[in-house]
């Protein structure tokens, strides 16, 4: 299954495509040109230098926040109109929730951090739990499950 994967959620931006579980590239930009400027190229870019075309894609996955209003709302309507006009699977996923996934798995409760600016932090805690990463809590909710 090859997946096209957008995150612009933050500062950075990153593209990468997937074939299964195997990476077969990624983007990653920090620049401080706007991501709106940045993502169709970059989503280009790597596409052909995984020899792949768009209908081969089969999903389409997409950071859906927290993070910057903007970068989200850029990255989202790219991932919407690219799923829909090639009738793609589209996912969401929380940006949290992929800081998590790059920590090995573990008993432990893991607890990203993004700056939210105005010295304020977005957070979540994940934990492994069933062969997945499972949300404990999120800190600033009203309502929150606890591990």
């Amino acid at each position: 299954m090859y997946i096209l994967a957008l995150e612009t959620s933050n500062q950075a931006m990153s593209v990468a495509v997937m074939n299964d579980h195997d990476l077969l590239g990624e983007i990653t930009i920090n620049r401080k040109q706007t991501h709106s400027q940045q993502l169709m190229p970059a989503i280009e870019q790597l596409m052909a230098a995984s020899a792949l075309t768009p209908e081969q894609l089969d999903r389409i996955v997409v950071a859906d926040g927290p993070g910057s209003y903007t970068g989200i709302r850029i990255a989202v309507t790219t991932a919407k109109t690219l799923a829909y006009t090639l009738e793609k699977e589209l996912v969401g996923i929380s940006s949290l929730a992929v800081l998590a996934a790059n920590v090995r798995r573990t008993d432990a409760i893991i607890v990203p951090l993004m700056n939210a600016r105005r010295n304020q932090v977005f957070a979540g805690g994940y934990q492994w739990l069933d062969n997945n990463w499972s949300m404990c809590s999120m800190i600033g909710t009203l309502t929150s499950r606890h591990c």
